[in-house]
């Protein structure tokens, strides 16, 4: 299985902006620098893999993943698929302030829902619902630019109407070139040659007769994921191969008290080393400049100087420090650390188990540390 990708930090520039239903843009991006401190390639990344938005709130980070819908065959140009989320704060915010030109940074690539890290069998079943299309496209591109995968694939996507489906025109220009096997499930308004109604075991059997000798790759909202679960169940197939990614609940996401689409603004302190083109060695004088402030990392044997306000997380990948990290909202638990000694304020502490907390355990991604600081990483 491939390595998952070490957090490190794009910065994107917007190039357009293309309307892809009623409520969904892509967002193409010029990846125009990338400090993940190692020697990968700019822009690197596997298809199926996601990035993290960074805005903010004030002094507190917003952060968002979302998967990646473009393919790593056609290098330097990254594209994110976004659905607006009427209650939603980030989707918002992009769909309705964010614009061509603008600069944004985000943490990644990361995530091990790609087409490298997973062992696949000969025949490839990719299913979706909604914006969950969007890894299996990246992957699906990546398979119609190289030719490179050997395999069988078969491409169910769910939607309410035809009017909803994502891709919908590049999908069967791909499948009528590769002889892919491409189907529509609309609950409402089906058109001729699609399903009706939802997935549901009948469908499968209909396009996959031998699914138990397949992969299957999963992407969507929970509800539908869990039904493709009970409908694999019940076939007895083999759940070893069956992958799914998500970000979970949109309901979980933490945001600030107060904060709305217009109150969000830019990561400021990476969109000034952009813009002024400031040297790494002068973001770090700016810094010092600020106070007495100093984190100590002591495995990695490094002293920093930060700026108040500033996650350990981001610290540390300014310094080329790769903490691991996910979800970088303070749930998964994956970014924890010991602190030794010093005052570290978490946003979040749910990604903690019970009593790690006494013991000094830390969230990176919403810890920030207050005056000297050391911990053990």
């Amino acid at each position: 299985m491939a390595k998952n990708s070490s957090s490190g930090r794009l910065h994107l520039e917007c190039i357009d902006i293309e309307a892809e239903t009623h409520d969904v843009k892509t967002f193409y991006f010029h990846i125009i620098s990338d400090t993940n401190g190692d020697d990968t390639p700019i822009g690197q990344y596997r298809p199926g893999q996601f990035v993290t938005l960074r805005l903010r709130h004030g002094d507190q980070l917003v952060p968002r993943s979302y998967t990646i819908s473009s393919s790593p065959s056609r290098p330097m140009l990254l594209t994110l698929t976004i659905k607006r989320d009427p209650n939603g704060l980030v989707s918002r915010f992009m769909h309705d302030r964010f614009h061509v030109g603008e600069i944004i940074s985000a943490n990644g690539p990361n995530g091990t829902f790609d087409l490298h890290s997973i062992e696949l069998q000969k025949h490839i079943v990719m299913l979706s619902g909604g914006s969950g299309i969007t890894p299996l496209m990246s992957m699906l591109r990546y398979i119609y630019d190289t030719r490179g995968l050997n395999h069988n694939v078969t491409f169910l996507h769910s939607a309410r109407t035809p009017s909803d489906i994502i891709f919908r025109q590049e999908l069967e220009l791909i499948a009528s070139r590769l002889q892919i096997k491409l189907g529509f499930i609309c609950e409402n308004d089906a058109e001729e040659g699609m399903d009706a109604n939802f997935l549901d075991r009948a469908v499968l059997d209909k396009y996959v007769p031998k699914i138990l000798d397949c992969t299957v790759l999963t992407c969507g909202p929970k509800p539908y994921m869990q039904a493709v679960k009970e409908i694999l169940n019940e076939l007895n197939f083999d759940m070893d191969h069956y992958h799914e990614e998500s970000f979970g609940s949109p309901g979980l996401e933490r945001n600030p008290e107060g904060a709305l689409p217009e109150t969000l603004t830019l990561d400021k302190l990476e969109v000034l080393k952009r813009t002024e083109f400031i040297e790494d060695a002068q973001v770090s004088k700016l810094m010092a400049e600020k106070g007495p402030n100093e984190i100590e990392f002591t495995v990695s044997g490094k002293s920093v100087a930060y700026l108040p306000g500033q996650t350990i997380l981001d610290i540390a990948v300014q310094v080329g420090i790769a903490i691991p990290t996910n979800c970088q909202m303070g749930l998964c638990g994956t970014c924890k650390i010991q602190c030794l000694s010093g005052n570290v304020q978490m946003d979040d502490t749910e990604g903690l188990e019970p009593g790690e907390k006494d013991t000094g355990m830390i969230l990176t991604c919403c810890g920030r540390p207050n005056g000297r600081v050391s911990v053990e990483f």
